[in-house]
């Protein structure tokens, strides 16, 4: 077998081969083919003396073997049972692939705005059950509108897509980033105080400022900032739609108090976020 006509974008379902080959034998070829697909069902054909090999050749990975000389009956079964497993692989990844299609914005390939609510929903029980912290943060593309208007939706479209990375790149694997709706994000970071979603929020918002972000000219600052808002549970609010409503109310005193920065609540009272220093926050009152 020609082991590059694996890897075409017709790939072979199941492959039958002997133990014994001349050039190749049936264990390296079974190896290989793992490292090409491991999906691949590999089938082993042997002599009944060398059956113990054939069967360390599916401790290796192969779905079965055949012993030589076989009835053809016998050989119809283990086919159409390898077939069968298979067409269950197929339907198991199909599953898994529109399930990551409804819990993912088609834009930004983050969360999307439903999942978002079943993670929150799963988090606030853990934070219960546990009696642990965790930090909902909002944030919101600041002149996107304005962004718009200048460039045009699909450029708008492009920054959305190239903001999703910086939450990534700048969050935990354990932390939750989604698309909440628009131009807004919205972040969940389990077993976070107040004060590791604020120095978060910070390295969010300088990346953001760094980046070099196509026909950001036209907008007050020259570059493409956010306005943030941050709320703790359990020291800011108990419920669900309590979270998310000051979470937004903080983000949106942020939009209303100068953008480009981050707002959070202490003591009920939504107050700016202010780092000394290099990593000071720069608020434009433009």
């Amino acid at each position: 077998m020609r082991l590059h006509r694996l890897k075409t974008n017709t790939p072979f379902e199941i492959v039958i081969t002997d133990l014994k080959m001349p050039g190749m034998s049936g264990l390296e070829l079974l190896q290989r083919v793992q490292k090409i697909n491991p999906d691949i069902c590999v089938l082993i054909i042997t002599a009944y003396s060398t059956v113990e090999s054939a069967v360390n050749a599916m401790k290796l990975g192969a779905y079965d073997y055949i012993c030589k000389p076989f009835e053809l009956e016998e050989m119809k079964v283990i086919i159409e049972k390898s077939v069968e497993r298979q067409k269950l692989l197929q339907e198991s990844r199909m599953v898994k692939h529109y399930k990551h299609l409804s819990i993912t914005d088609g834009l930004t390939k983050v969360y999307n705005h439903r999942y978002f609510h079943e993670f929150l929903d799963r988090e606030l029980q853990r934070a219960r059950r546990n009696a642990s912290t965790f930090t909902l943060m909002f944030a919101d593309v600041d002149n996107f509108k304005q962004y718009n208007d200048v460039n045009g939706h699909l450029a708008g479209d492009e920054v959305l897509r190239e903001l999703a990375p910086i939450f990534l790149d700048t969050t935990r694997k354990t932390d939750f980033v989604a698309r909440y709706g628009g131009e807004e994000f919205a972040v969940i970071l389990p077993d976070t105080v107040i004060e590791g979603g604020l120095r978060l929020a910070l390295y969010i918002l300088q990346a953001i400022r760094t980046k070099k972000w196509l026909y950001a000219d036209a907008l007050p600052c020259k570059t493409i900032t956010m306005s943030i808002g941050i709320v703790s549970y359990p020291k800011d609010a108990l419920l669900k739609e309590e979270l998310i409503k000051k979470a937004d109310e903080a983000m949106y005193h942020a939009k209303k108090t100068g953008k480009n920065k981050i707002c959070y609540f202490d003591m009920n009272k939504i107050v700016d976020y202010k780092e000394e220093g290099t990593g000071s926050i720069n608020v434009d009152k433009k």
